[in-house]
């Protein structure tokens, strides 16, 4: 353990005096802690300029004498029954390090200063030990020093640091002076402040700020300025702070304004810094954080401890509003929150439950604090204490808009996330805040609107609302269906285009799940956030730090992304239930469900901890708290914790074994590069075969052939199906090089298919099996008798209502949607219910499949002799195409056999049916082509 790391321990004893139940503050600190264990942005840093005569002795005795005056600087965090607790200990050794910089060149000092002082504010503390608080001095002249002072969020706020300064003073110069003390004495300790939380949270008066809070957040947007750098998957503590100091008669200024207004000091300023967020994002709705003391009892006012709390403001600002009748709302928004500030941050979070985001705060991104500096400048004895600025341990929010009074006059800060924001844009709003007072102050009856100034580039567009990106992502990762997603906005139309990749287990068919998130956000979103695509990924690419390379995501008009591999097996049944049960005992419920979300059923930080605790004592597993952001469902969190974690991505396929196509109708999708000469191409459909990919033998390279971004219109319409098979056969760009090749296609893909195996051949190339599923062949069923067709319709209709009945009994489809599988009651649901329009992607699915379609109604099929042809047939086709080779007798051979699929035409390659399809194909490909076996 070095010097910097911990200066405070604990005694040999290790008495323990006291223990009481956190406050909700110190719940956050402790949360946040688990998060990201010695996370420095929950470090207090303080520095202090010391002049005169003092003695190192008896300064460090002043903060040992304090340190056993108040409770909470002996104070450790442990966890009891799944619950923390705080335990006061009877004693911790301290000692202050003294760093001798006299002797450092004067003109190399200062940033000797800055470099420990940074060293020391940002080492982590362990809560579990007592003492969460240590000091150094450093001595830079005979008679001038700078005391710095770090200590955990969990034990200190900035009030502290007024007591802890006058403390300090008056200790030492009593030390000095060989007399007592002139101290208050303690009515109160900290525990006894946390046992009144604990007491107030379940009375009348919490409930009626439940319901204050309830309504002025509701429906509230998260606002955030859009960054200059994408987010990582986890937030991100590393930040600097750029400062101005203003002149003195800024101060005289601002106080006249105010008074001349009637409005407090700190309500003008979170006018101007609320009107100059507006001014910048573009967004009408500007919400930030900010802290008060939380000291209104007089028998707080003298203890150290976090009493602090952080509330929210909110504020509705339009272009034409005068800065005048803005300030006057600000000021009632203001003080009906201070009204109202009992209202612990942690329950405000829990109590308004927006989408857990590891990126990102809870419902803030931006904070603001005004404020006198927390240490007078004032003599003791014969030194002086002066307030100097601090450095910064780690950041907390995005952006931080801090202002410190001192004698000197006031300085205005801006502390920002280095991993978000560059020093630039720091800088620019820095500047543009100083223009946001100079506005207000010349001109307080000018419209909002006239706000001169930088804009964050973008901002005003609707591909870069921050609000709508930062909303959508939020929703899309609390969908129990998604695993990762990222935001490109600049879509369609100037809306979003959202790429997702999907959770383990997924129940849907990957095909249908764009169309899902789509109506699911359509529900809660406006219509201009809704993303005008949803695109479902292999994996997102990442940086080395973990942030998004949204430029190397699929623009908005790119050919339909690569599917996703299937991720590892479920958890054993019997320790999910028992999961299972251990989630409903703690949220309260009956039961949950696998794809049950924790934060959705109303867990909140306090309740992960107790579930923590419950698998734990059942399992001996120590789960992380990030895990459960990112698998916050019952199956996706049992898989993780138990040791089925994700497998990881495929890398990219090279090309040169599988080129990539040169025109534009044709595109691939390699879903896995194989190690031999073989490859299985499917056409279309590019989500329905992702799991095959996996099941297949490693020497065959699997892709997919699609033409979804095919031009379809007056010429391309008048394509034959051997002009558009020609087409795929160019674009698969097979050219002298051996290889062995197998096609793959559903429905009137099959056909399309077959026509592709016949050039093939034609053109030399080896195919080792064409396999055509649900595959009629063309004009077949329409040369049938009419008789005959009602007959095999109604038969068909008949199937439908058993299988789709029994997917409704089984849960495994919801009553709209199986009452959209049938004409009749369709024309009922679309009559009471608002159709929803078809998104981009299922609009180019529908379009390619009828342009298929009516070619295929021209075409008449040739012979296949010699090829192996593989037929597969789902529950939606009759046994009879068994017999009839689905209506292809004559072109194919007449042992060309046919397997049964289990699932309805496309339900057929989800789950079970694609594991067959996979079966039978794989052993094609070990025997290359030559078994002839029926199923």
């Amino acid at each position: 353990m070095s010097d910097i790391e911990h200066r405070v321990m604990a005694s040999g004893s290790d008495d323990i005096i006291g223990e009481f139940p956190c406050t909700q503050t110190q719940l956050r600190c402790w949360f946040l802690d688990r998060l990201n264990p010695g996370n420095p942005a929950l470090n207090v840093a303080v520095r202090w300029e010391i002049r005169g005569n003092f003695r190192t002795e008896s300064i460090e005795e002043a903060f040992r004498q304090i340190i056993q005056r108040h409770e909470i600087l002996r104070t450790r965090f442990v966890e009891t029954d799944g619950q923390p607790m705080q335990q006061v200990v009877r004693g911790v050794e301290f000692r202050m390090p003294v760093i001798d910089l006299r002797h450092v060149p004067e003109d190399q000092r200062e940033a000797r200063i800055q470099s420990i002082s940074k060293e020391t504010a940002a080492a982590p503390f362990d809560l579990g030990q007592p003492g969460l608080f240590r000091v150094t001095l450093l001595m830079v002249e005979n008679r001038r020093g700078f005391i710095l002072i770090t200590a955990h969020q969990s034990c200190f706020d900035g009030w502290s640091i007024r007591v802890l300064g006058r403390e300090v003073g008056e200790l030492a110069a009593a030390i000095d002076a060989k007399r007592a003390p002139h101290l208050p004495e303690l009515a109160l300790q900290y525990g006894d402040f946390a046992l009144w939380q604990d007491e107030y949270r379940n009375s009348y008066g919490f409930e009626a700020e439940k319901t204050y809070w309830r309504e002025q957040l509701r429906d509230a947007p998260y606002f955030e300025i859009r960054p200059d750098r994408p987010r990582g998957r986890v937030k991100t503590s590393r930040g600097e702070i750029l400062s101005a100091a203003l002149p003195l008669e800024f101060g005289e200024r601002i106080e006249a304004a105010a008074r001349a207004h009637h409005v407090s000091l700190f309500s003008y300023g979170a006018a101007v810094i609320s009107a100059a967020l507006r001014h910048y994002s573009g967004e009408r709705e500007v919400l930030f954080g900010t802290q008060i003391a939380g000291r209104e009892d007089v028998d707080l006012e003298n203890l150290i401890g976090v009493f602090i709390n952080n509330l929210v403001l909110r504020f509705d600002i339009a272009e034409e509003l005068s800065f005048a009748d803005h300030l006057s709302r600000v000021s009632a928004t203001v003080g009906a929150a201070l009204n109202h500030q009992k209202m612990p941050f942690n329950n405000l979070v829990e109590l308004i439950n927006p989408a857990r985001d590891p990126s990102r705060n809870p419902l803030v991104s931006v904070n603001f604090n005004q404020q006198k500096a927390f240490l007078e400048d004032t003599r003791y004895g014969e030194f002086e204490l002066i307030s100097a600025p601090s450095q910064s341990p780690g950041v907390i929010y995005d952006l931080n808009f801090i202002m410190i009074g001192r004698p000197t006059g006031w300085r205005m800060s801006v502390e920002y996330n280095t991993d978000l924001f560059d020093e630039a844009t720091a800088r620019e709003l820095l500047d543009l805040w100083q223009k946001a007072y100079a506005f207000a102050l010349d001109d307080p009856k000018a419209e909002i609107g006239a706000m001169a100034g930088p804009v964050r580039a973008g901002s005003l567009s609707k591909e870069a609302r921050p609000k709508a990106a930062s909303r959508l992502e939020a929703l899309l990762l609390a969908h129990p269906d998604v695993a990762d997603v990222a935001v490109r906005r600049d879509g369609p139309a100037g809306r979003p285009h959202a790429f997702v990749v999907p959770t383990a287990g997924l129940m849907v068919p990957l095909e249908t799940l764009p169309a899902q998130l789509n109506a699911y956000l359509a529900e809660r979103l406006p219509e201009e956030e809704v993303p005008a695509a949803i695109s479902v990924l292999l994996s997102l690419p990442r940086r080395a730090d973990g942030a998004v390379e949204l430029p190397a995501m699929p623009p908005p008009t790119a050919n339909v992304p690569a599917p996703v591999t299937a991720r590892s097996p479920a958890p054993p049944a019997d320790r999910q239930a028992e999961l299972g049960r251990i989630w409903a005992r703690v949220l309260d419920v009956p039961r949950v469900n696998a794809n049950d979300d924790f934060f959705a059923l109303g867990g909140h930080s306090l309740l992960a901890l107790r579930m923590f605790s419950g698998v734990r004592e059942a399992f001996g597993i120590q789960p992380d708290l990030a895990l459960l952001f990112r698998e916050p469902t019952l199956s996706g969190f049992a898989s993780a914790i138990f040791g089925t974690q994700p497998a990881p991505a495929a890398e990219p396929a090279e090309e040169p074994d599988i080129p990539s196509p040169v025109t534009v109708e044709w595109e691939t999708t390699i879903y896995r590069q194989g190690s031999g000469d073989c490859a299985v191409y499917t056409l279309n459909h590019p989500f329905l075969y992702y799991r095959m990919a996996k099941s297949l033998p490693g020497h065959a390279s699997v892709v997919n052939l699609h033409m979804f971004n095919a031009r379809i219109d007056e010429v391309t319409e008048g394509f034959s199906l051997e002009k558009i098979a020609g087409d795929a056969v160019d674009a698969m760009q097979l050219g002298d090089t051996p290889k062995t090749v197998a096609l793959v296609g559903l429905c009137v893909n099959g056909i399309l298919a077959a026509e592709m195996t016949r050039q093939l051949r034609a053109l030399d190339h080896e195919v080792s099996f064409v396999a055509l599923i649900d595959s009629w062949a063309p004009g077949y069923v329409r040369s049938q008798p009419a008789l005959t067709r009602w007959r095999w319709n109604t038969e068909k209709r008949a199937k439908r209502l058993v299988y789709f009945t029994g997917k409704l009994l089984r849960g495994r489809m919801s009553l709209i949607t199986y009452l959209k599988e049938f004409s009749l009651s369709l024309k009922l649901v679309e009559r009471f219910a608002p159709a929803r329009a078809m998104n981009e992607e299922e609009e180019t699915t529908e379009a390619v499949t009828q342009y298929l379609v009516r070619a295929a109604r021209r075409y008449s099929p040739r012979a296949l002799s010699g090829e192996t042809v593989l037929f597969f047939r789902s529950q939606a086709t009759h046994r009879r195409a068994r017999q009839l080779l689905f209506g292809w007798r004559g072109f194919v051979p007449d042992e060309s056999p046919v397997f049964d699929l289990n699932g309805w035409h496309e339900d057929s390659l989800s789950e079970m049916g694609i594991d067959k399809l996979s079966s039978v194909l794989g052993e094609r490909l070990e025997l290359g082509g030559s078994a002839d076996r029926r199923s």
